[in-house]
């Protein structure tokens, strides 16, 4: 007797800080729900799990406050390492039987933020390369089915986080 797994299907949802990645997993969901499709929400970084902690450290400004200054390369590693973690010890089972996951973010985030640090052209899509090969190949993250971007002008985006409270203390 064969089993035969079945794979779910992984939804991003990414954008700027305040586009409204939460609103839309939460509304997608929803609306999966309601057709009766067994979905899963998850979001990065994965603020409730220690996987976290470095992660936390660099947004702290712990290991520095110049973001332009800290090596996209070993940022990148901390929020990859939030994700393997994140998808080894709760979703990947959901994922192989058959759950739609939705996420608030993803690998996309990490190519967008630390790329952005790097100027040079060849050198940025040097970096992606790498960073495509460490999260999909070498962690063997699964590659999204579908990835949405929501592209809102970040003058927007930032009035918006200005006016909530922090994720990470829960602070105004």
């Amino acid at each position: 007797h064969f089993m035969k797994i079945m794979t779910g299907s992984l939804i991003v949802i990414d954008g700027v800080d305040s586009s409204g990645k939460q609103t839309q997993v939460e509304q997608l969901c929803q609306k999966l729900e309601a057709e009766g499709r067994k979905v899963k929400r998850i979001s990065f970084p994965n603020y409730d799990s220690s996987s976290s902690a470095l992660v936390k450290m660099y947004l702290n400004g712990e290991l520095g406050t110049d973001a332009e200054v800290l090596d996209p390369y070993a940022i990148s590693t901390f929020y990859a390492a939030d994700r393997y973690i994140s998808y080894v010890t709760d979703w990947k089972k959901d994922l192989e039987e058959g759950t739609i996951v939705v996420a608030d973010r993803y690998v996309s985030s990490n190519m967008i933020h630390q790329a952005a640090k790097i100027h040079d052209p060849e050198a940025k899509k040097a970096f992606l390369d790498w960073l495509d090969d460490f999260e999909f190949n070498i962690y063997k993250l699964p590659r999204p089915d579908a990835v949405i971007f929501l592209n809102m002008p970040v003058e927007f985006g930032s009035k918006l986080m200005a006016e909530r409270k922090n994720k990470i203390t829960g602070e105004d």
